[in-house]
């Protein structure tokens, strides 16, 4: 959330007059980074350990300690590979003192600021010293009365019926380690309005139901926030936004009526090739004619570099033949021509088509010429 992360900055450090960074004639004063065990500070010490939610230690938050009397003035430290850090403090300055830390982080490609939850928030005079433990939260209330989570939103599309955002139902199932490294939850919520928040930042597969008072369920389907294509999944990021922070934001409509009885199962394979298969797309839908029918589309990318690469698409409606193919856009146009890598299952018989539950299909992509 970039905004929300910005305020939570401005809000913690607002009280001593900047962020940690020096002090008013530019010197910065005395830090360390790491120290082992944190222990009881000392006189003109601040030490303590940098812990996420589930317990483990997080090293390379950045930790201050701000004199609350004079403008910009602060020790600085980074915590080690134990999260421990330990602080010395200037001799030769008034006021107290005050603890916070901030962690930046990484996560396929975006980068993320978290100011960290204090073990005691109160201030402290520097001859008596102080420890001070931190957690990294990823969800739950701040202080400020906001979300460490970020949050989703879907809008419908303009040109499809009206339907109430409020009987959406949405499914979030972790595509992978979530930003601490650890697996996270599947989490399934009601839109609120036309948002759900509080989500711990992660890549997630998106998916949404639509669930009437009266009549069979219906399935949703899932676009950007500036739709060309709708799909019944999208697999997504969090973007940071300057309104609404760390956010995901999608285009939704109403798709087919869900039947009594209708199941849901997979399809999955092996896609070779004589390049790297990293970024191509496998997809899997139900011909309507010659053109894909959107409602029952589904598609993954390959993640991992190699000339072999496995796949598996799930939520695929059971005994529908499904069309498979594959596409890498090798370079970078957004249009299949010259030199891209397609191909598509048929078994020695073009036409032919996989049929769920639990198919396994594979097959190879070739040179376009």
């Amino acid at each position: 959330m970039k905004q929300l992360g910005l305020v939570m900055l401005i809000t913690a450090l607002s009280a001593c007059g900047g962020a940690p960074t020096g002090d008013a004639t530019g010197r910065t004063p005395p830090g360390e980074t790491g120290s082992g065990e944190s222990g009881q500070a000392g006189p003109y010490t601040m030490t303590g350990t940098v812990r996420s939610e589930n317990g483990m230690p997080v090293p390379g938050v950045d930790v201050y300690a701000d004199n609350t009397l004079s403008y910009n003035v602060n020790a600085t430290g980074v915590s080690d590979t134990s999260g421990h850090y330990r602080l010395t403090l200037p001799r030769n300055e008034l006021g107290t003192w005050r603890g916070g830390a901030i962690l930046h982080r990484e996560y396929h490609g975006i980068n993320y600021q978290f100011v960290l939850v204090a073990s005691d928030v109160t201030e402290f005079p520097a001859e008596r010293g102080a420890v001070r433990d931190f957690t990294w939260k990823l969800s739950g209330r701040t202080p400020e009365g906001q979300y460490y989570g970020g949050s989703l939103w879907m809008y419908g599309a303009v040109d499809a019926p009206g339907f109430d955002l409020s009987r959406v139902e949405v499914t979030l199932e972790p595509d992978g380690p979530i930003i601490d490294g650890s697996a996270g939850r599947t989490i399934r919520a009601f839109l609120y309005g036309s948002q759900i928040r509080d989500i711990p930042i992660g890549r997630y597969k998106v998916t949404a139901r639509y669930l009437p008072e009266d009549g069979p369920p219906q399935s949703v389907l899932i676009a950007e926030r500036r739709p060309s294509t709708y799909a019944s999944s999208m697999t997504a990021d969090f973007e940071r936004t300057n309104t609404l922070g760390n956010a995901m934001q999608f285009t939704i409509k109403l798709g087919a009526s869900v039947q009594p009885g209708d199941a849901t199962s997979s399809i999955s394979g092996d896609v070779r090739a004589a390049t790297d298969l990293k970024g191509a797309v496998v997809v899997a839908c139900v011909m309507n004619g010659e053109v894909c029918d959107e409602t029952t589309k589904q598609e993954t990318t390959i993640e991992t570099s190699g000339l072999s690469a496995r796949y598996h698409l799930d939520d695929l409606m059971v005994g529908q033949p499904y069309t498979l193919y594959g596409w890498k856009d090798v370079n970078g146009d957004n249009v299949v021509n010259r030199g891209d890598l397609i191909g598509m299952f048929s078994d020695g018989a073009p036409g032919t088509t996989v049929t769920p539950p639990n198919a396994s299909a594979g097959f190879s992509l070739k040179p376009m010429s």
